[in-house]
């Protein structure tokens, strides 16, 4: 059999530290002052946290320093048909108010200005029934990075099976990472979903590289080490349970930590990995596309069988 190629998003130099990516201060709907949650957040181990008020860029850099960074961010919603319905998008980085509209439009700003986009909560049912985002659009949509599989605020457990979808409708040429995040408006959203991003420094510059490499994995507890080494992917992780799953939806190995070990066929197209912990949360890695000598990386899945409705 020849040698595969696995396309490892995390061989990357670095180590891993953990970040938020949505939360809410009182420059919008959240409860604490944004030093305040920058404080909090600190406390808890984060090294990076991006403030995403709604509509409004908050900054709060008084505590940065080399080992914490809070970092500039927004919320915007969608309008659809009008403000403030729609769906929304987390504009990580982002150096200042938009002046444009429609999704497009707004990912394409952020991006020129130097920020990464997030496709927030894509199975809410808010906005009287307009914030969700559909996988149609979702795979319609270019430029942006992330899409939140696990949301605090607004959970959603086919957010997984959505973002899945998504991949395997894009393909390798333009992959999409998971993020798990807080949402966090009140003190029972703390803490609940992260990121482990790996990164080399503690500058802004540095993390946002992470997140648009896809050099980070998104957890609600375990923790864990992706990496494909000597022709298979390898997870190292406290979590009891590893399951490795291919483009289709497929369990292609069940496996249990502290190492599970999956060397691919060739036919999965991408191999993502979820862990389940002990107390309930879960890890998921980000996609190894999978390929053989001289083939392109990946499997695009046409549209009829991708594994949920759009």
């Amino acid at each position: 059999m020849k040698p595969l190629r696995i396309t490892d998003p995390y061989a990357v130099p670095g180590r891993y530290r953990k970040a938020q990516l949505h939360c809410h201060t009182t420059n919008s709907d959240g409860t604490h002052s944004p030093r305040q949650l920058a404080e909090r957040y600190r406390t808890a181990g984060y090294t990076f946290v991006v403030f995403t008020d709604h509509g409004r860029v908050t900054a709060c850099e008084d505590l940065n320093d080399g080992a914490f960074l809070a970092l500039p961010g927004v919320e915007t919603a969608i309008g659809r048909p009008f403000g403030p319905l729609g769906p929304h998008l987390g504009r990580l980085g982002a150096p200042g108010p938009l002046h444009v509209r429609g999704a497009q439009p707004c990912i394409d700003a952020t991006v020129a200005a130097g920020g990464v986009v997030s496709l927030h909560h894509p199975g809410w049912t808010g906005n009287l029934w307009t914030g969700g985002w559909s996988v149609a659009e979702m795979v319609r949509l270019r430029g942006y990075h992330l899409i939140e599989v696990s949301n605090h605020h607004s959970h959603s457990p086919a957010d997984v099976q959505r973002w899945a979808a998504v991949l395997a409708r894009r393909g390798p040429v333009a992959p999409v990472g998971a993020a798990a995040v807080d949402d966090l408006h009140r003190d029972r959203d703390f803490n609940t979903g992260w990121v482990m991003v790996k990164t080399e420094a503690v500058t802004g510059e540095a993390f946002l590289r992470a997140l648009r490499g896809l050099a980070v994995y998104a957890s609600t507890g375990p923790s864990a080490e992706f990496v494909a080494r000597d022709g298979a992917i390898r997870c190292a992780t406290d979590a009891v349970q590893v399951r490795f799953i291919d483009a289709r939806g497929a369990t292609r190995y069940l496996g249990t930590g502290p190492e599970a070990v999956y060397e691919p066929q060739g036919d999965e197209g991408f191999v993502r990995v979820e862990c389940a912990g002990r107390s309930g949360g879960s890890a998921w890695s980000q996609a190894f596309w999978v390929s053989g000598p001289g083939d392109p990386p990946g499997l695009r899945l046409p549209e009829e069988q991708s594994i949920i409705s759009p």
